[in-house]
């Protein structure tokens, strides 16, 4: 089976030859082809090269298109980003609004023009115009609430949900429409969307806060993907262990989450055993840092026998760190053809 036929039999409830193999690659693409996350984050054709390496070395069935991702629709909306000569990834340098401030003075992001949405756009485009038929290739978007903590600061915007919930809102409502717009965008170049959350990430909210102040805004905008764009798999992922938010994770209708490397993977299998939701599991980076190809092998068996009692099960990985040994992502990758 090829990587999109995999991801689409366990979508529609099929039985895939193996679990999908879903790295999470984003400055690391940059050391793919010598460059840094920064440079790799501003050019089109650099970003295209850096994600056919990784389609060539790692063989991924799911490719995301992202370095990063949390910074792209607030660059669009008016933060300033400080890009750095070295392998750390962009970061947000000065931010474009205050808590209380109007929020019609911000610019709504226009895909086509603001800030470095294009380059996202035109490399996914072109890679997917390649690969789109064997490989399952999304854009990397943020979620509202992560869009808005880029705009104002996360203490700021936690702040703001207790203090001035209806400023909170009216932010919230303009994230939703940007990233909306981002993800459309995407969709009209013939990729999927992945949703990006983690600064709701416990313990930065309690369950109540993230379930009335942030999941109306996560699930209206899956909700666009899924039923008014027809997109057939919105994966909404939050790192962290979200045990505590499943259930409201779930009711924000995403058919995709995530047993990050922290949370207790037996207990999201029997959860979500009888879901028609795909479930990824990561192993920890550090570890894959830690120790030798055969070690990681090892484990990644460990994670593939708990998490293979979910039928719609896929194996990733966090955040590979820029400067990783490829052998080791490898080494993970390798674990799902060794027979169960």
């Amino acid at each position: 089976m090829t990587g999109r036929e995999r991801v689409e039999a366990l979508v529609e409830g099929r039985r895939a030859d193996r679990p999908p193999f879903c790295p999470a690659v984003y400055e690391h693409k940059a050391a793919l082809v010598g460059a840094t996350p920064s440079r790799l984050a501003r050019d089109a054709e650099l970003l295209e090269r850096a994600l056919e390496a990784e389609l060539d070395l790692y063989q991924p069935d799911i490719l995301t298109v992202g370095v990063d991702v949390y910074n792209v629709e607030a660059e669009a909306a008016g933060a300033r980003i400080r890009f750095s000569d070295g392998p750390d990834i962009p970061s947000v340098e000065s931010r474009p609004i205050r808590p209380g401030e109007d929020v019609r003075l911000l610019p709504l992001p226009d895909p086509e023009r603001s800030g470095r949405m294009y380059v996202f756009l035109e490399a996914g485009r072109r890679v997917a115009v390649r690969h789109g038929r064997e490989v399952f290739i999304r854009g990397a978007l943020s979620a509202p609430f992560s869009m808005a903590c880029e705009l104002v600061g996360t203490e700021a915007m936690l702040l703001s949900l207790l203090d001035d919930p209806e400023w909170s809102a009216t932010l919230l409502d303009f994230c939703g429409a940007a990233v909306q717009a981002y993800g459309r965008a995407f969709v009209d170049r013939g990729l999927g969307v992945v949703l990006f959350d983690s600064s709701a990430a416990p313990p930065l909210l309690s369950p109540a806060l993230y379930r009335r102040a942030v999941r109306p805004y996560a699930e209206r905008t899956i909700r666009y993907f899924r039923s008014d764009l027809g997109l057939p798999y919105v994966p909404y992922i939050i790192g962290g262990d979200t045990a505590p938010l499943l259930d409201d994770i779930l009711a924000a209708g995403t058919n995709g989450v995530l047993a990050d490397f922290k949370a207790d993977l037996a207990l999201y299998v029997e959860r979500l055993r009888d879901r028609p939701v795909l479930l990824r599991a990561n192993i920890d980076p550090r570890f894959l840092e830690a120790v030798p190809a055969a070690a990681i092998t090892s484990r990644a068996r460990e994670i593939l026998a708990t998490g293979r009692r979910h039928p719609r099960f896929m194996l990733g990985t966090g955040i590979i760190p820029y400067g990783l040994d490829p052998a080791k992502v490898v080494a993970v990758r390798d674990a799902l053809n060794i027979p169960e």
